[in-house]
């Protein structure tokens, strides 16, 4: 048996970057995090995406075999 533990296919990716000024995430951030920044500058993604055909191990899980998510990094 596979150790796969989640398969999907991503459809209609898009991703948003921009920039953002260190101090207004710092408060936000949990204890003992740190921003990454790249080029000197801190960046925040807002990532949107439809997953289809997901599994977990191998199963289809009822109401989540395809939908949508977004995630904010």
């Amino acid at each position: 048996m596979s150790k796969t533990f989640l398969t999907a296919e991503w459809r209609k990716l898009v991703i948003v970057n921009y920039s953002v000024d260190p101090s207004i995430l710092i408060p936000y951030l949990p204890f003992k995090t740190e921003l990454d920044f790249w080029n000197g500058k801190c960046y925040v993604s807002l990532v949107g995406l439809r997953f289809i055909n997901t599994k977990a191990k191998g199963f289809y899980i009822p109401f989540h075999r395809d939908f949508e998510e977004i995630n904010l990094r």
